[in-house]
């Protein structure tokens, strides 16, 4: 269980999440990072950060942090309706259905506006990648964050076995969890 890319004609593919690299011993047979001197990139750091705090907590799924306040929008729309839908909401990411209540792929307000800009006879199906990344309920928060590092998202679906839409995974769902795991306050 974890994540699968969604292609827009209904396939499911599973998507192998790679392991994170462990720290590699230098030339003299020890470990650690030397004054002055960045041995990693950030992607490591971050994910060897993430991997120290979620061994801290016992299992977190995506269902526990998942997003579930969604604006689902048809395909058939152009982007102008879709924005005459979205413009007075806070909701930043949306899923976009077939028909049949399928899931089509993603799209950001941003992407919504640029296909305004395109013309009005886009459709938003038409604007939604062919394959979209999607996690399922039980996808655990340790590969959620190695995909979101991985892969450079913003954004991931959470389908349940019927292919429904169920919840969304954000950069922000996931900083959001980390900072409840390391027990930091978040003053407001």
């Amino acid at each position: 269980m974890g994540f699968f890319v969604n292609n827009i004609y209904g396939g499911r593919q599973p998507y192998l999440v790679q392991e994170v690299q462990k720290d590699k011993p230098d030339d003299q047979g020890s470990k650690g990072q030397y004054f002055g001197q960045n041995q990693e990139d950030p992607h490591q750091k971050f994910l060897k950060a993430s991997e120290k705090l979620y061994k801290k907590k016992s299992v977190v799924l995506a269902s526990e942090i998942m997003n579930k306040q969604m604006m689902h929008l048809e395909g058939e729309l152009s982007a102008t309706e879709a924005w005459e839908k979205i413009k007075h909401h806070e909701i930043k990411y949306f899923p976009i259905l077939s028909e049949e209540g399928k899931l089509l792929g993603m799209l950001s307000e941003r992407d919504i506006l640029k296909g305004m800009q395109e013309g009005d006879r886009k459709k938003l199906k038409d604007l939604t990648a062919e394959q979209t990344l999607c996690a399922e309920p039980e996808t655990e928060l340790i590969d959620i964050m190695k995909v979101f590092s991985d892969q450079s998202v913003e954004v991931v679906p959470v389908l349940d076995k019927k292919h429904n839409v169920v919840g969304i995974l954000t950069q922000n769902e996931l900083l959001q969890t980390m900072l409840k795991i390391s027990n930091l306050k978040w003053n407001t």
